[in-house]
């Protein structure tokens, strides 16, 4: 009788040896770092984590080390989530406002179910390719800062 294998086997063992660092003037957009997004890890390994919690952004990779400090994912992945979750309610809505069998609270409750678990479900893996496209193009905003704007000469 064979044992069964431990779940850990089927996870890849990279670590920060074998998954070397990025440079910023080298990343470049894939899907790859879209797909890393979705599931909520790191842009750089695909290993580690992006998010603690529901929405709280790691400050590093804790696979690779990338720094994860300098991204701001601000009010991108609530846009991104309201624009996917509308898509799937506005049609319900024109659905139940012209069926007649549906009663007006059962169609609210509906409603509010799809939106509530849309929402819980499509935000942290917004956020998480949000991070992973700013990290991949770099657009932090961290050289609009006025101590780095460049001052007209005298």
């Amino acid at each position: 009788m064979t044992s069964p294998k431990s779940p850990s086997s089927h996870r890849p063992q990279n670590t920060a040896s074998n998954v070397p660092p990025v440079a910023e003037n080298q990343r470049k957009f894939s899907f790859e770092i879209l797909r890393h997004g979705i599931k909520k890890r790191c842009p750089n390994c695909g290993i580690g984590p992006v998010l603690t919690g529901y929405l709280k952004p790691l400050p590093e990779c804790s696979a690779c080390g990338e720094d994860f400090r300098h991204i701001s994912a601000d009010d991108g992945p609530a846009w991104l989530t309201l624009i996917l979750v509308g898509h799937a309610i506005v049609p319900l809505m024109l659905y139940f406002g012209r069926d007649e069998q549906v009663s007006l609270w059962l169609a609210f409750l509906i409603l509010s179910i799809v939106t509530l678990a849309g929402v819980y479900v499509i935000l942290p893996r917004a956020k998480g390719v949000f991070i992973g496209l700013i990290w991949a193009t770099g657009a932090t905003g961290a050289a609009m800062t006025r101590d780095d704007r460049e001052t007209p000469d005298a």
